[in-house]
């Protein structure tokens, strides 16, 4: 009885041991895994401003992706259009828009017209539209333009960047966003 018992336990410390030499190696492949390549590290900052509209980076950074390089390119569309793409190792992961629509328009209708709008939700009187991947905000009543007499002034965000979604951080940067949009020299 107590070889049988002895044995018994010889093979349990045997289990135990591999069991535990099993666990090791698998950490050290998880760690592996989660430090080399593709992970969320950012290489990069991100600028206060993107194409003349100040904005806390902070902000910007959930919808942001890991990589090495950002770059921030301006163009202009058309003539009541601004686009301002972020560009995280040449793909465009956030793009902020300016664009002047007819007076009065709500903001789903502009929603309506942008991608990466789905499922969306209007706050503050209709001020403001956002869903987890974009946003549309309208700048305050004062905010004209003798180019644009006729029109209002939005914000569009939409993030491109996949696995980037978060509703509620996107009704803070579309806000701030939009603020900072109403207090820019386009509204002059």
């Amino acid at each position: 009885m107590e070889e049988t018992l002895c044995s018994a336990l010889k093979i349990t410390h045997s289990l135990v041991r591999a069991s535990t030499s099993i666990s090791a190696a698998l950490a050290v492949l998880v760690v592996t895994a989660c430090s080399s390549g593709g992970g969320d590290e950012k290489n990069y900052t991100v600028p206060r401003t993107q194409c003349g509209i100040s904005l806390d980076p902070e902000l910007l950074d959930p919808f942001l992706p890991g990589g090495e390089e950002i770059v921030v390119k301006q163009s202009s569309p058309n003539g009541g259009t601004k686009r301002c793409d972020v560009i995280i190792d040449g793909e465009t992961v956030v793009r902020e828009v300016q664009a002047w629509w007819n007076a009065g328009e709500s903001v789903t209708a502009v929603a309506d017209a942008c991608a990466k709008m789905d499922g969306g939700q209007v706050t503050d009187g209709d001020r403001y539209f956002y869903s987890s991947t974009g946003g549309v905000g309208k700048t305050a009543e004062p905010c004209k333009s003798t180019e644009h007499p006729a029109q209002d002034l939005y914000g569009v965000i939409q993030v491109f960047a996949p696995d980037r979604a978060d509703s509620d951080a996107m009704k803070n940067l579309i806000t701030s966003y939009t603020k900072a949009l109403g207090g820019s020299g386009e509204c002059r």
